[in-house]
């Protein structure tokens, strides 16, 4: 077990649009969506003694992908975000399209998407190691609300 530092951060900025297109996740995206994801995290896992290929299954990944939307360009997958009730969950970007401000459509499409479903409390939760994403959060309306130490692996 690993001890990680995670922070809750809450969303108080204002209302947002996003002019993104995004599609649910569905089966044929499997095999990029998990390489991504875990060329993505990997870091993170590696530092929190995870393994870094380990990775939801197609059945696991099919039931929820009404909550997995996935940004494309030219047939080429950019990233994703999830949403679960008030939750904003594992927004990651390609390797390939990093620090051109794709993370930010991200998540600003999921922002949107919660609150055009009345939303009112957005959270989500990001490990203390992860600085880049942590420093995309409080540019963007995310305050944290709350730390904790948790046990991973």
């Amino acid at each position: 077990m690993t001890e990680v530092i995670v922070h809750k951060m809450k969303y108080y900025g204002g209302k947002v649009n996003s002019d993104i297109d995004v599609v649910n996740y569905s089966n044929e995206y499997y095999n990029d969506y998990r390489r991504i994801s875990c060329d993505c995290f990997r870091n993170l896992r590696i530092a929190t003694n995870l393994n870094p290929d380990s990775f939801y299954t197609q059945e696991e990944m099919n039931e929820k992908r009404h909550n997995v939307f996935i940004m494309f360009i030219d047939q080429e997958m950019v990233g994703s975000v999830e949403t679960h009730e008030n939750i904003i969950d594992h927004l990651f970007v390609n390797p390939k399209y990093q620090n051109k401000g794709y993370g930010k459509k991200l998540l600003f499409f999921a922002i949107n998407h919660l609150q055009e479903t009345g939303t009112d409390e957005i959270i989500l939760f990001v490990a203390d190691l992860n600085k880049e994403a942590i420093q995309l959060y409080l540019n963007n309306g995310f305050k944290c609300i709350n730390t904790t130490i948790e046990n991973w692996g």
